[in-house]
C-alpha cells in the first residue's frame, strides 16, 4: 500500500528504501501534494505483478478475472515476464501441445481475446512489431507515446 508520509516541522525526517513510501512537510501546495500522490502511485503501480492460480483466475491489484485454460497458458508466459517481451516462438512452443497447427492468425485470435479479457483489470498486452508481446499495467501502457508502443 503506497504511503504518504506528513513530518512535523522540526522533526527527522524518515529513512526508507521503501519505494511506495514518501514523505512531505507541511505546509504544501495542492499541486505539490497531487503530484507526490501520483509519482507514489505511479511507482506503486510499476512494483506489482498479475498473479494467475490454478483455476485461471488472473488476479491484478484488487480485481480478478476467470480466462480459459490456453489463456492462462498465454498469461503466464507474460506474467514471467511482466513488462517484458515475450516472443511469438515462445507462445507458440506453449501452446504447440494443445495446438499442433496454431499459426499467426490463431495466436492473434488468442491475443485479440485476451485484450478483451484483460480491460477490467488494468491490464494491458502491447505488440511489440516483428518480436511478440508484453504485459503491462494499462496506465503505463496509455503514458507510452504509440511511436515508441509500437502499436495493438
Amino acid at each position: 500500500m503506497p504511503r504518504l508520509l506528513v513530518v512535523e516541522a522540526g522533526a527527522q525526517p524518515p529513512i526508507s528504501n521503501d519505494p511506495v513510501e514518501d514523505w512531505i512537510r507541511p505546509p504544501v501546495s495542492r499541486d505539490d501534494l497531487e503530484a507526490r500522490v501520483k509519482a507514489l502511485q505511479n511507482r506503486f503501480d510499476s512494483c506489482r505483478v498479475p498473479t494467475i492460480d490454478s483455476t485461471g483466475t488472473l488476479s491484478y491489484g484488487p480485481n480478478s478475472i476467470t480466462i480459459s485454460t490456453t489463456q492462462t497458458e498465454l498469461m503466464r508466459l507474460l506474467i514471467d515476464r511482466f513488462g517484458e517481451v515475450v516472443y511469438r516462438a515462445e507462445f507458440v512452443e506453449c501452446l504447440a501441445m494443445r495446438t499442433p497447427t496454431l499459426n499467426r492468425n490463431s495466436l492473434d485470435l488468442h491475443i485479440m481475446r485476451l485484450r478483451r479479457r484483460l480491460l477490467p483489470i488494468d491490464l494491458s498486452i502491447r505488440t511489440v512489431w516483428g518480436r511478440g508481446y508484453m504485459l503491462e499495467n494499462a496506465a503505463t501502457a496509455e503514458a507510452v507515446p504509440v511511436g515508441n508502443a509500437g502499436g495493438l
